[in-house]
């Protein structure tokens, strides 16, 4: 600990006071002071700049040793975001610390997203854990990338690490992140052009910097995005090699799961036995990209036997818990987690049972999770449509007494339980890759509603072609019009359906083309009323599945013309209840852009041209397809 001392000494102290109440009880508060870029080695030599928050008395610090709780960041650790969390800690008797990731900001090295991210998080953990103000213990938190880091220093079992909060986070990069199903899910691919603009290189370059995020803005990204696959120095991204280099290794040249995808910085769970034995607060938004990740890693821990597994799923998209998503009023304000002071409060009591052995703390039962629906359809003051919901508690995900039921696909466009009986019914449609269906409803690519409004117009809104897309549909009319899109539906519901738990579908399909996409999406149907004459389409999940990887992630295999074949592949979990008088609808396309990227039914990721593709769905005694939904009895 020389070193850490010597840097101590060298840096001044700046304190701030604060003080925290947890409900009716007084709990005791420090003052705050913050020790500015210590350098913390790494095993290869490079230092990362890391702020260190001490709770301190009469501005020294304090005699006692506290548990470390922290955060690692490729975003800045001075952004008043993290600050202020790491003062909040601090100030409840943790030890706060924020770090720039290497390569970003004041740390050293050279950034490669996530790759590095496992062996610096475990080194930053055990030099933490020996601080003179650490009691050795340690604990993470954190969204988004701040989540990424977690599962990646987890991996490798650091022995200091005792707890962590992953919030909105996937388990494994080609799985759940870059890919979908083998579509390209272009979120991150915009977030590297983002960052690369926020690089160390463009720092101070506007010759750099200008290029690269008008590259990744509005409109310019989805004329981006419809020219993959990209070309090394074709791009602005040319002029950042290591942010070009980044994106065309987890973009392009690496298209089937390989060893590539299967190291900890990027195939997480494959780490998962050599995890530490430790409680997980698992956290997501049901309109965040992330939700059947967070879910399946906290069903993948139970399956180990790891006890004290926790799962929080909110009516959110990314990062924020507000009432009002897209177009939708949930009606939770005042219950739950509505505010993000509210998810702190949680964050510690959390560490406080786990960390502080706080076993006065009731954390409540394990899985808290909003089940959206219920409301009465109208149009909220705000202009929102009252969708409702309400929280759930109970001992397990999914809860006890879920029912997987088959809703199969039918000629005449019906949805229902009874098996298709004909023996030869079909429905053929036409995908052509230069007029895609619009990712409407559930889509993190910053385009119509979401440009201004960032993650907060994320979704869910009503299912029909936006303006911001032109060559891409006919904007106004809903998305179930196209002739390019499969509709399927119940009649009006006789009575409240409700569903949360794992959702999947099994399509029979045939294509003219060697490759191609088939997506699926569940929608709650509102019927026509007075505020919305045209009823109302709420996206409630969604999956896709690009055929070439029907049989493994590992080897593609191209399709024979007109050859049947089965498709069995998740959507994202769901918690929803589609109200008496409502349709339970999916559709079935093959695109959706600029969520995923456009499938040019060639066959080949490396070529630019394309092909009109002619897919088939089957709806018979053979061949059925059906959505398989998690029924959950209404109380």
């Amino acid at each position: 600990m020389k070193e850490s001392t010597i840097v101590i000494s060298m840096i001044a102290l700046c304190v701030v006071s604060s003080a925290f109440s947890q409900g009716a009880k007084t709990r005791k508060t420090w003052d705050v002071a913050v020790l500015k870029n210590v350098m913390i080695p790494m095993r290869d030599g490079v230092k990362l700049a890391t702020d260190i928050y001490l709770p301190t008395e009469n501005g020294q610090p304090a005699d006692e040793k506290f548990p470390v709780v922290m955060q690692r960041t490729p975003y800045d650790k001075e952004g008043n975001f993290f600050k202020e969390a790491a003062e909040f800690f601090a100030s409840n008797g943790y030890v706060g610390v924020i770090q720039d990731c290497r390569g970003r900001f004041q740390s050293e090295g050279v950034f490669f997203p996530f790759v590095d991210d496992p062996e610096d998080g475990y080194d930053t953990v055990e030099w933490m854990a020996k601080h003179p103000s650490s009691n050795g213990k340690v604990g993470t938190y954190g969204v988004s990338y701040m989540a990424w880091v977690q599962f990646h220093l987890a991996a490798l079992n650091p022995p200091s690490l005792v707890t962590m909060i992953p919030m909105e986070g996937p388990i494994n990069a080609y799985h759940y992140s870059m890919r979908s199903g083998g579509a390209l899910h272009l979120g991150l691919l915009q977030w590297i052009v983002a960052v690369a603009a926020s690089s160390q290189e463009a720092k101070d370059k506007p010759f750099i910097a200008e290029p690269i995020m008008t590259m990744r803005t509005g409109q310019n990204f989805l004329d981006w995005a419809s020219r993959i696959p990209w070309r090394r120095g074709q791009t602005p991204l040319g002029l950042t090699p290591q942010y070009e280099d980044a994106a065309f290794k987890l973009y392009f040249d690496n298209n089937e799961y390989t060893e590539f995808w299967r190291q900890p910085g990027l195939g997480m769970d494959e780490y998962f036995e050599d995890y530490p034995k430790m409680p997980i607060l698992w956290v997501v938004g049901w309109y965040d990209w992330y939700p059947r990740t967070i879910s399946d890693g906290y069903q993948k821990m139970v399956e180990l036997g790891r006890e004290n597994q926790y799962l929080l799923i909110g009516p959110w998209t990314h990062n924020n818990f507000d009432t009002s998503q897209g177009d939708l009023n949930f009606g939770n304000q005042g219950d739950g987690i509505d505010t993000y002071d509210k998810f702190r409060q949680l964050e510690l009591k959390w560490f406080d049972r786990w960390m502080k052995n706080d076993e006065s703390v009731d954390l409540g039962k394990p899985i808290q999770v909003f089940v959206m629906g219920g409301g009465d359809g109208r149009k909220a003051p705000d202009g929102r449509l009252n969708h409702g919901g309400e929280w759930h508690t109970t001992d397990s995900w999914p809860p006890e007494g879920v029912r997987s039921t088959k809703f199969f696909l039918h000629a005449n466009g019906s949805l229902s339980n009874e098996k298709p009986a004909a023996s030869g019914s079909s429905t053929t449609y036409t995908y052509d890759p230069n007029d895609t269906v619009s990712s409407n409803g559930r889509c993190i690519i910053s385009y119509g509603p979401a440009l201004k409004l960032g993650f907060r117009g994320m979704g869910p809104r009503d299912q029909i072609e936006l303006e911001s897309l032109p060559g891409h549909g006919i904007p106004g009319l809903p998305i179930s019009s196209r002739p390019d899109v499969l509709v399927y539906q119940t009649g009006p519901l006789t009575e409240d359906v409700r569903i949360s738990g794992n959702v999947k579908a099994v399509l029979w399909v045939s294509s003219d083309a060697p490759d191609t996409d088939f997506y699926v999406k569940l929608v709650d149907l509102y019927p026509p009323s007075a505020d919305y004459p045209a009823g109302y389409g709420v996206p409630v999940s969604e999956g896709i599945l690009r055929a070439r990887y029907r049989e493994s992630f590992e080897k593609s295999v191209l399709m024979e013309e007109g050859k049947k074949y089965r498709l069995e592949f998740p959507l994202q979990p769901a918690a929803n209840v589609f109200k008496a008088n409502h349709r339970i609808q999916i559709h079935v396309a093959s695109s959706n852009f600029p969520n995923f990227d456009i499938n040019r039914n060639t066959g080949d990721p490396h070529d630019r041209g394309w092909r009109i593709a002619n897919n088939t769905v089957y709806h018979q005694s053979g061949n059925a397809s059906f959505i398989e939904l998690p029924l959950y009895p209404v109380e």
